[in-house]
C-alpha cells in the first residue's frame, strides 16, 4: 500500500488504496491537524532562517532598527547586507568620481601658478586695470615696425638703438654731396653721395687775376681759361686732394699761374698748353696743414 506523506507529515490517501485503508490514513490526517493547529493557538512557533513558522511583518521602526525578534528575523540581516553594499559602493564610487573630478581639474588647469587656478582669481586679473594698464604701457614701449612715429622719448629711442646693436649712426642723416664736400657736418654716408661728391664741378668760366677755388665745393674742378690767372685755393682740409683741369678758350694762350703756397716737384712749374680750344693744363695736389702748402703736380696735354 502508497503511504504517501505531506511535508509535515501527515498522511495522505491513494487511488490505489482500498477506501477502508485510506480512511483511517485520512483520519490520522485529520487528527495530527488538530494537534498542531492547538499548539499553534497556545504557543505559536517563531520563524527563523531555518525553521517554518508564524511570519508576521515588521513595523517600520523594527525593520529600521532591525532588532524584531517575533517578525521576519532576517530583516537585521538583510539590512546589515545592504547597508554595507551600500556603504562600499558608495566609497568606491565616491573615490572614483573624485579621483576623476580632480584629475579633470588638474588637466584643465594645466600646471597654471596657483594665484590664477580659479574662475575667480582669473577674472579678478582681467579685471585689474592696474596691472592691465602695466602691461599695455610695456607693450607701448617695445619697438614698434608699423609706424614711423611711436612716440618714444629720447631715452627710449637711445636704449633701442644699443638694443639692436646700432652706433650713433643710427641717428645721422644722409649726407647730401655739398656736406661730403663741406666735411663739416655730422652725417652718415651712402655710396651714391659720396660718389656725387667725387664729381667735377664746373667753375665755367675763369675771367683773368686770381682764381679762388673753394675747397669746401669740391675735389675736382673744371674751368675754362677766359683770360690769365692766378689759382689760390680756398679752406682746404688736412690731406684733402684737389683734381683741377684747365681748358683754353676759343682764344687760346692763357696763362696759369699759381699761389706760393703751392708748391712743384724741383720747384718747376708746369707748362700750359696754349691752343684754343684744348686742354690747357691738369692739376693734382694734396694739402699739407703742419706746412700750409699744396704739393702738387701738373702736366699739359697737346
Amino acid at each position: 500500500m502508497p503511504n504517501d506523506l505531506t511535508t509535515r507529515g501527515y498522511p495522505l490517501p491513494h487511488p490505489d488504496n482500498v477506501a477502508r485503508e485510506d480512511a483511517q490514513r485520512i483520519r490520522d490526517a485529520l487528527s495530527a491537524i488538530s494537534d498542531d493547529i492547538e499548539q499553534m493557538t497556545t504557543e505559536p512557533p517563531v520563524a527563523s532562517e531555518t525553521d517554518v513558522g508564524n511570519v508576521r511583518l515588521a513595523t517600520a521602526a523594527e525593520a529600521t532598527g532591525g532588532t524584531a525578534t517575533d517578525a521576519v528575523p532576517v530583516v537585521k540581516r538583510v539590512k546589515d547586507m545592504i547597508t554595507s553594499v551600500t556603504n562600499a559602493l558608495h566609497t568606491s564610487i565616491a573615490g572614483e568620481y573624485n579621483t576623476a573630478i580632480t584629475s579633470a581639474i588638474n588637466a584643465l588647469k594645466g600646471g597654471v601658478d596657483p594665484a590664477y587656478d580659479t574662475l575667480v582669481e582669473i577674472a579678478a586679473k582681467l579685471t585689474d586695470m592696474t596691472q592691465i594698464n602695466a602691461i599695455l604701457d610695456s607693450l607701448a614701449k617695445r619697438l614698434r615696425i608699423d609706424t614711423a612715429a611711436q612716440g618714444l622719448d629720447a631715452t627710449q629711442q637711445s636704449n633701442g638703438r644699443t638694443n639692436l646693436g646700432l652706433g650713433d649712426v643710427a641717428t645721422k642723416n644722409v649726407a647730401t654731396a655739398a656736406q661730403i664736400r663741406q666735411g663739416n657736418s655730422s652725417v652718415a654716408l651712402t655710396a651714391d653721395q659720396a660718389w656725387a661728391a667725387a664729381g667735377f664741378v664746373d667753375l665755367g668760366n675763369s675771367g683773368s687775376g686770381t682764381l679762388n677755388i673753394d675747397c669746401n665745393s669740391g675735389v675736382r674742378f673744371r674751368v675754362v681759361l677766359t683770360g690769365n690767372v692766378t689759382v689760390n685755393f680756398l679752406n682746404p682740409k688736412d690731406g684733402q686732394n684737389v683734381d683741377v683741369t684747365f681748358v683754353q678758350d676759343g682764344s687760346g694762350g692763357r696763362t696759369v699761374s699759381w699761389n706760393s703756397n703751392v708748391r712743384f716737384p724741383n720747384g718747376t712749374t708746369p707748362t700750359v698748353a696754349t691752343a684754343a680750344g684744348g686742354w690747357a693744363l691738369i692739376f693734382t695736389g694734396v694739402y699739407n696743414s703742419n706746412y700750409g702748402q699744396w704739393l702738387g703736380a701738373g702736366w699739359k696735354l697737346s
